[in-house]
């Protein structure tokens, strides 16, 4: 209740501006209860005189109000209202805020991913599945499906704030109200798009909207966390790809040569949390047929989901913006052992019109063979291949050494590729141009949504000023 102190009162301010207009009260009335409400607006909730006896914010504001200007004035702010829409509208508006703030970060952090990928769309590295060196990639083209999830994350938050900046006033305890209300003007006051309709779905009784938003979340911690896996990975000695940027390191406190990626950790561990966060949510809210206080009742869940979704997504990005790479050593590790061999086999496919599968046994006798003699992919052989050919295929293979070796390279392996989306550097740069223009679009699409609200706080209390002015 303390922390969406704000969201209440501008709730309280769009109600009562909404009162005097419609003449519900009296211009005399209705500046009394907005002065009083605007003095609680202006002092941001410092000095307010929390009475822990006195339970939800609708009493504590109509308690220090009657102290303020009278009973008979406090008493009236609650006509054509109850806690119910009162409470969904405060949650609304901070859910609203909270992803327009989620999707600031999201956009940083993708910003700070596609420099990268242009940095490093040529960077060979090893790509791994099942943390075994499967094919040569780049670095750009392996973030690359991080900008991909983090693009999908900024569409599901607009659609999911599509459905959250939704106005509830009207609704009241479930069967809305005999005072001729305006919702949708509490909606333009409070710079929702629209209303909640139903007046009992305006209230308490569903709120998936909750659930979506805290659903969306965890996609997005889902995404980030699977991404600070892999740098965690990369940034330990063994792999020393990546290295993070010495403030968001920490050391040991006895073993001085340590590099501990503290921020990556910290990252990985709320993602881990945020794995719990929608069941939880669900949990609170598979009753409320009966009640409408199951969430409230509760520990208050949403804080802290939005506070580790915030801090997660800042580190991330100043990590990746940040990030030390250390392309020499991925590059040396990129066809260290025999990563491309798929595109030996599809060579032998094209040379020698083998079926797939028979080159694939073809190429699996060459590399087991090579291994069990001691051979890098540096320093094969073509009469094991050739032998291997004849083994396995019945099939006379008379690849040169250069040409075998050059077909095996790393770097020739990424510019072998040909189809979208691929490893070669020039589809990872089109893929990041592409998203880039996206990122810029989705850069209007989200301030248009920022702007609307802080235009319609900013007239909202204008409105409030000028109509207890009198």
């Amino acid at each position: 209740m303390v922390r969406r102190f704000r969201e209440y009162v501008l709730v309280d301010l769009a109600h009562a501006v909404m009162l005097s207009e419609t003449g519900i009260l009296t211009p005399e009335r209705g500046a009394k209860l907005l002065g009083g409400l605007l003095e609680i607006h202006d002092s941001k909730g410092e000095g307010f005189p929390w009475l822990p006896q006195a339970g939800s914010f609708l009493v504590q504001v109509e308690h220090y109000l009657g102290e303020r200007i009278g009973e008979d004035i406090a008493g009236r702010l609650q006509t054509g209202r109850s806690r119910n829409d009162q409470y969904a509208a405060a949650d609304r508006i901070y859910l609203r805020d909270l992803l327009l703030a989620v999707a600031d970060e999201v956009t940083r952090l993708q910003s700070a991913v596609l420099d990268q990928v242009e940095r490093h769309a040529a960077t060979l590295m090893p790509g791994y599945t099942h943390l075994q060196h499967a094919q040569p990639t780049s670095f750009g083209h392996h973030l690359m499906r991080y900008g991909a999830a983090f693009d999908r994350d900024l569409a599901r938050l607009g659609d999911t704030y599509g459905r959250a900046n939704l106005s509830s006033l009207g609704g009241a305890a479930m069967a809305g109200t005999s005072w001729p209300v305006d919702r949708r003007r509490t909606a333009e006051l409070l710079g929702h798009d629209d209303i909640v309709v139903n007046s009992s779905d305006a209230g308490l009784f569903a709120r998936d909207y909750i659930e979506e938003t805290v659903a969306t979340l965890s996609v997005v911690m889902s995404n980030l966390g699977r991404l600070a896996g892999d740098l965690y990975v990369w940034h330990s000695w063994e792999f020393g790809y990546v290295e993070v940027a010495d403030g968001l390191a920490g050391t040991s406190s006895i073993m001085p040569q340590k590099k501990n990626p503290h921020a990556l950790e910290r990252i990985k561990s709320l993602a881990g949390q945020a794995v719990g966060w929608f069941p939880g949510v669900m949990a609170c809210q598979h009753g409320v047929v009966s009640t409408d206080l199951d969430l409230c009742f509760a520990d208050d869940l949403l804080l802290g989901i939005g506070d580790a979704t915030l801090q997660a997504l800042r580190l991330g990005g100043e990590t990746v913006a940040t990030l030390t790479v250390h392309e020499d050593r991925m590059a040396n590790a990129a066809g260290a052992f025999w990563s491309t061999t798929s595109h030996l086999a599809d060579e032998l496919v094209r040379r020698y019109d083998l079926p797939f599968r028979s080159a694939h046994h073809v190429v699996g006798r060459f590399v087991r063979d090579s291994i069990a003699a001691g051979l890098t992919p540096a320093d094969v052989r073509a009469e094991d291949l050739a032998r291997a050919g004849r083994e396995m295929a019945d099939t006379v293979i008379d690849l040169q050494v250069d040409e075998l070796r050059d077909i095996m390279d790393a770097s020739a392996f990424l510019k072998s590729r040909v189809t979208t989306g691929s490893v070669h550097p020039d589809e990872t740069r089109a893929h990041c141009a592409h998203l880039v223009e996206v990122l810029d679009e989705r850069r209007v699409e989200w301030k248009a949504r920022r702007d609307q609200v802080e235009s319609a706080e900013k007239a909202l209390l204008q409105r409030a000023r000028e109509l207890a002015a009198g």
